[in-house]
């Protein structure tokens, strides 16, 4: 059995890395505090440039990107088949109402949508789009940048949301993210939540203890020129 090489090595392990932050195991983005010591850290086993390694983990991030894709395409194919039949439900069921409404000449109601009706079907929008690969500020990575960008461009009423980042060096986050008015209360959502399968897209219950709200700031005006 041959040996593997070194860089066939730093691969295996620059990849374990990214997957193990796209699955939430590690919330830390790559090269903060909480990388020190890391034993998947590719920059703890040499002296590397600074660029090397940035440029090795982007391919890393591609790598696990497409594994991450393809593990979770039986989830995706079982999603779709539920959306699908909620959908035709859906659309059965206000046929039939409009049928009797017509039949009973009776005036139209107007459909109250919530607001976390909205959400929800921005966030679909945006895990489409990073499944796609679309990269809003074309920097080679699918991140929060590209979530928090397509999120605030989708959204119907830009007047109820922002662009918002939460850097906190004491528990590692630097994260992009969105806050949102619903229902009359601004919240901090998670626009990747739909994208990563999380039950909830409010970002206290995806992040916990590693967020903290009171270092949140709007940083609207920075990235909306990504908008296309």
């Amino acid at each position: 059995m041959s040996v593997p090489s070194f860089s066939s090595v730093l691969y295996d392990c620059a990849t374990e890395c990214a997957l193990r932050r796209r699955k939430r195991r590690c919330k830390s983005y790559f090269g903060s505090m909480a990388c020190k010591g890391c034993k998947f850290n590719v920059a703890e086993y040499g002296n590397f440039d600074p660029q090397q390694v940035k440029l090795f983990m982007l391919q890393a991030e591609t790598r696990a990107s497409a594994l991450h894709t393809s593990s979770k395409s039986h989830r995706i194919f079982f999603l779709a088949a539920i959306i699908f039949c909620l959908w035709s439900g859906i659309t059965s069921h206000i046929a039939y109402n409009r049928r009797a409404a017509q039949r009973a000449d009776a005036v139209p109601q107007m459909v109250v949508v919530d607001d976390h009706d909205h959400v929800q079907a921005t966030l679909n929008i945006v895990a489409e789009q990073l499944r796609r690969g679309i990269d809003v500020n074309r920097d080679g990575l699918i991140n929060c940048i590209d979530a928090a960008v397509l999120f605030y461009q989708h959204y119907p009423y830009k007047d109820h949301v922002t662009i918002s980042v939460n850097d906190n060096p004491r528990t590692g986050m630097h994260h992009l993210f969105n806050v949102v008015l619903i229902n009359g209360i601004w919240r901090a959502i998670e626009p990747q939540a739909a994208f990563s399968g999380d039950r909830s897209y409010y970002m206290r219950d995806v992040w916990g203890s590693v967020y903290d709200a009171s270092l949140n700031r709007t940083v609207t005006n920075q990235y909306k020129r990504y908008v296309r």
